[in-house]
């Protein structure tokens, strides 16, 4: 199949044009031998993969709690709005190292890209136990949230992959373009907000403008919409290492950089159900 070279250039030099791990495979200008290039089965085996490994890590909090955290004292936390969520010293030590994983091996992955059969199971075990926390401690009395939120994910990642194999929606440079705006705004939006907080002339302001439910619900849906795009480039750059013919060692990159995404979409949906049931 005949790829256009001035298309692909464009995709290639779009910066952020998809997540950071699996952008870098436009990219690679190395080919597999015959017979040993990257296939669409074996990238959807290792997707799955460390998307069970985030299932583990779920229940890995769960057994910890069970078994540890629990014979400790229990300690609780007040929200702003009301909801008490309760916790062990030990426990959030254990959630804070996890937090710390899910910041620096998604890098890791990006600059060692060798590593990434590790880090990136490292980081699915880390965004299980960070999720299992979520859904016990801070969705007491909305954990079926977190089997809606799941059905939610699995239709938009449905969907989109149909939207994207009929091509019904194409990647395009412009495409690009816009997604890049909208995760660039989004960042932008809450680095400033932020910011804003600890001056104490805007404190109150921008306390005010983050706890409208209104607000609150449409950053949830833009976030949303943000990484739905994502998702569509990530299936454009996976096709394009396939009919590239790139070896088979970059299945890892591109399975990590799926996964990646759907459960960035899956947490952005739970916390549009959380805010919305909240505000009902």
């Amino acid at each position: 199949m005949k790829i256009n070279t001035q298309q692909n250039s464009e995709q290639t030099n779009t910066v952020f044009a998809a997540n950071p791990v699996i952008r870098q495979l436009n990219k690679v200008e190395e080919k597999a031998k015959q017979g040993e290039g990257a296939t669409y089965a074996g990238m959807t085996v290792k997707t799955v993969f460390f998307l069970l490994m985030t299932v583990v890590g779920v229940a890995g909090y769960y057994l910890a709690h069970l078994y540890y955290f629990s014979t400790f004292e229990q300690l609780n936390l007040i929200s702003d709005d009301g909801l008490v969520i309760s916790y062990t010293a030990n426990e959030l030590i254990f959630v804070a190292a996890a937090l710390l994983i899910t910041i620096i091996f998604p890098f890791l992955a990006v600059f060692l890209k060798k590593t990434i059969p590790v880090t990136g199971t490292i980081y699915s075990l880390s965004q299980g136990f960070l999720l299992g926390w979520t859904i016990h401690r801070c969705l007491q009395g909305f954990e079926h949230l977190a089997l809606e939120a799941l059905v939610i994910t699995l239709i938009i990642v449905a969907v989109m992959a149909i939207l994207y194999a009929t091509r019904i929606v194409k990647v395009t440079g412009k495409f690009r373009v816009v997604i890049t705006t909208l995760f660039a705004t989004m960042i932008l939006s809450s680095i400033i907000g932020f910011i804003l907080y600890f001056i104490p002339a805007t404190t109150g302001f921008v306390s005010a403008f983050f706890d409208n439910p209104l607000f609150s619900i449409g950053f949830s849906v833009l976030g949303i919409i943000t990484a739905t795009l994502f998702l569509l480039t990530d299936f454009d750059t996976i096709e394009k290492t396939v009919e590239n013919n790139l070896p088979k060692k970059y299945e890892w990159s591109a399975a990590f950089g799926l996964a990646f995404t759907v459960i960035w979409i899956y947490l952005k949906v739970l916390d549009l159900l959380l805010t919305l049931s909240k505000n009902k």
